[in-house]
């Protein structure tokens, strides 16, 4: 049994600062006891608490900045303005939803609730219990705020999470009933459905901010369903079924059946409704078992081969386009798909799919063409025989105020999404922004247009922003700090990490 090492005497009451810090860093934990451990632990835990407390107060003194000022001058505004989270998600690479709600939280904190950030600062509190007096104290008068604050505060410490939310939602709800509601009214109006896809490559669905009573109600039909459906035999667990049933509700499939139809479509798969069709891209040699990597459902992320497989052959009746790349994964030809794989079925309603593929592979595809998808080969053979003449055509109007059909799917297919400070929008949900305003004269070309959303187009008009287009597809912003971005859209293809050159733009 090896020696145990020396911890510093005092560790355990060290405030966090610079001298804690400058401790733990010369601690070496391999020789360290188990019982001095557990304060090492705590000591760091603290000072990872401080960081978290002095990192809020950087973000809310950039709330309190003034934009409109030059970078090099110290001028401060009574409150953030509008655009100000958009300089903190492009500096730390946060999403939107993510800087507005540090900035709020930073803000709210230093401004209207000095106590819990002292507590935060001082090691007393972690960030998640600060965040949680925010959520319950944010509404509250001042005096309210300060007197919950100094009889919570204390006894926080052993508390877990859970337990303090419990506690200030008693203290909120029997001092001001009125203020309790007013607080689930303005939750209620930002009810929303939120999805994301797991590390596993499944996928989570769920609705926040809905009445307790709805998601009960719904949650009953659901179990009530799956268990009706269980015991007509069959052969799932009653888990799985509620989870088949809740999207087979949302997505379609279950469209105009009633609890006996939903039951028989288990029981015996009695034809019902066709499920939504989605927007999905995927490489053709994924499609054609040449490949396992990944498809991407635009703004949401990539999905496993099999289930990118399934989900293109099922879209016949959908929308589809191609994207031919050069080695680095980069457009060279785009176009509109006459053809389909004899293969693909009309099993889902609409859609749109992305076909992507390099011109090495279009060429050897032409010699030998894999079965059912000859006239899909030729059709994009044709097409990139024709691209010269189709791309002056799509950049004959400049004059035109709005984009054809044709140039706008050239700047989605070559954007790939929202060129906005770290977006993810993707392009068929954004516009065609020209970056040089059309009313100054700027030209609606391909040379002078990409895709911004709604939000990072007022970045640009009103947000004092500054875009750039130094080269085709290539695009720098200037932020009211002076702070510079340069941005590109994605590679289509993603080349593997040992290509050589291609994407030597970095990212936001």
């Amino acid at each position: 049994m090896a020696a145990a090492g020396v911890v510093p005497e005092g560790l355990a009451s060290m405030a966090p600062g610079p001298e804690l810090a400058a401790a733990l860093a010369g601690i070496d934990r391999s020789s360290v006891s188990n019982g001095d451990l557990v304060e090492v632990l705590k000591a760091r835990y603290r000072l990872q608490a401080h960081v978290a407390a002095q990192l809020a107060a950087d973000i809310a003194a950039l709330g309190g900045r003034d934009p409109e000022a030059d970078p090099r001058e110290v001028a401060v505004v009574a409150e953030p303005g509008r655009y100000v989270a958009d300089e903190l998600r492009v500096a730390l690479s946060w999403t939107r939803r993510k800087s507005d709600a540090e900035l709020d939280f930073s803000w709210l904190l230093l401004s209207r609730l000095p106590l819990v950030f002292n507590a935060l600062d001082s090691g007393w509190i972690d960030l998640p219990k600060a965040r949680i007096f925010a959520t319950y104290l944010a509404d509250l008068p001042e005096d309210r705020r300060a007197e919950i604050c100094e009889a919570v505060l204390p006894k926080t410490p052993p508390w877990t999470t859970g337990k303090l939310a419990a506690y200030l939602r008693k203290l909120v709800i029997g001092s001001d009933p009125d203020r309790a509601q007013d607080l689930y009214e303005k939750a209620f109006d930002r009810r929303t459905v939120v999805g994301y896809l797991n590390e596993d490559g499944t996928a989570t669905l769920s609705a926040s901010g809905i009445a307790p009573e709805d998601m009960a109600a719904a949650c009953t039909r659901v179990h009530a369903l799956a268990r009706a459906i269980k015991r007509a035999g069959y052969p799932a667990r009653v888990d799985q079924i509620r989870a088949d049933v809740f999207c087979g509700l949302l997505d379609g499939t279950l469209h105009g059946l009633d609890r006996a139809g939903i039951v028989a479509f288990f029981r015996d798969k009695a034809p019902a409704g066709k499920p939504q069709g989605v927007e999905i891209r995927a490489e053709l040699a994924t499609l054609l078992d040449l490949s396992e990597r990944p498809g991407e459902l635009p703004g949401w992320g990539p999905i496993l081969a099999a289930n990118t497989r399934r989900t293109v052959l099922q879209q016949r009746g959908g929308s589809w386009t191609f994207a031919v790349c050069d080695e680095h994964g980069y457009l060279l030809v785009p176009g509109v798909l006459r053809s389909r794989p004899t293969q693909a079925t009309h099993e889902r309603a609409g859609g749109s799919v992305e076909l992507q593929l390099t011109a090495s592979l279009l060429a050897q595809l032409a010699q030998n063409p894999p079965p059912g998808w000859e006239r899909v080969v030729a059709d994009i053979v044709a097409q990139c025989a024709a691209w010269p003449e189709t791309r002056n055509a799509i950049n004959a109007r400049p004059n035109r105020r709005f984009p054809t059909a044709a140039l706008r799917l050239y700047s989605q297919i070559r954007d790939r999404g929202c060129l906005g400070p770290g977006c993810r929008r993707p392009a068929r949900e954004s516009e065609f922004d020209h970056t040089i305003d059309f009313h100054h004269g700027g030209p609606t070309t391909d040379t002078n247009g990409g895709q911004l959303c709604a939000h990072d187009h007022d970045l640009k008009t009103r947000g004092r922003w500054r875009l750039q287009q130094p080269k085709p597809g290539e695009f720098r912003w200037t932020s009211p700090f002076g702070q510079t971005y340069r941005a590109r859209g994605d590679p289509i293809i993603t080349p593997p990490p040992s290509t050589p050159g291609g994407d030597d733009l970095p990212p936001f």
